[in-house]
């Protein structure tokens, strides 16, 4: 194992007076939304700068919800903006309804991203988007053309692709060839912005050390591409 980089990471994850239902997509959504409401004057909540200009890179705070729980997670210089946040009895309102936070449970530490001599196994925790429009496009006419090993060989190289985006964004330079490739894989139907997207649960093998609470993917600010190791157990959907 090579250590490649060692990234601080924070989680909050609130706890509410009157935990609302509804799908995890909504209200991690929903969640991303009221954060950055509240804490409008700090960009690192919001993904944009000081002139209200997007910034086009890997979030470094993401959003999740799990069993009636909102998730919030920092990477790198965001880390302490988690910790740090007034968490306690903030009022949120997520979507209609109102959420008061009665209990933030804090967690901090570094994570430590490596190339590896081994294979290791993850599970999508929640599902990952790494197609876009154009590769949709190509994806559903291999599809079509009942090609199913050009599928796979597609779904493989955009995972590679989006792995190493994400490791780029957290200051590891990968010195060696990626492998990555779905070992169990199911199509899923994602909402995200009103859109209906392609999305896929499953588990992949890597020659890649990932850190907990990591994500890929595109839309991993709103609970997308939430990934574990398979050592670890439970799930958030």
């Amino acid at each position: 194992m090579h250590i490649l980089a060692t990234v601080p990471t924070a989680s909050a994850t609130l706890h509410f007076l009157d935990p609302p239902s509804g799908p995890w997509w909504l209200r991690a959504r929903q969640l991303r939304g009221a954060v950055a409401a509240a804490f409008a004057d700090d960009p690192a909540f919001h993904q944009h700068d000081d002139a209200g200009r997007p910034l086009y890179r890997y979030p470094r705070v993401q959003y999740r919800w799990r069993d009636g729980r909102g998730v919030v997670v920092g990477w790198k210089e965001a880390a302490s903006r988690v910790l740090n946040a007034p968490w306690l009895d903030l009022d949120l309102q997520l979507g209609n309804d109102p959420a008061r936070v009665k209990h933030a449970e804090l967690r901090s530490g570094r994570g430590e991203v490596g190339a590896a001599d081994e294979l290791h196994t993850y599970r999508l925790i929640s599902p990952v988007l790494i197609l876009n429009q154009k590769n949709y496009r190509h994806y559903r006419e291999l599809g079509s053309a009942g090609d199913e090993a050009g599928q796979r060989r597609e779904r493989d190289r955009l995972l590679v692709a989006q792995l190493l985006v994400a490791l780029r964004e957290m200051g590891a330079r990968f010195d060696r060839r990626l492998y990555a490739t779905f070992t169990r894989i199911r199509p899923r139907s994602c909402r995200l912005k009103e859109q209906e997207l392609l999305g896929f649960s499953g588990e992949f093998v890597a020659n890649v050390l990932l850190p907990d609470e990591f994500a890929i993917g595109h839309a991993v600010s709103h609970g997308y591409g939430w990934i574990e190791s398979m050592r670890e157990e439970g799930d958030p959907t």
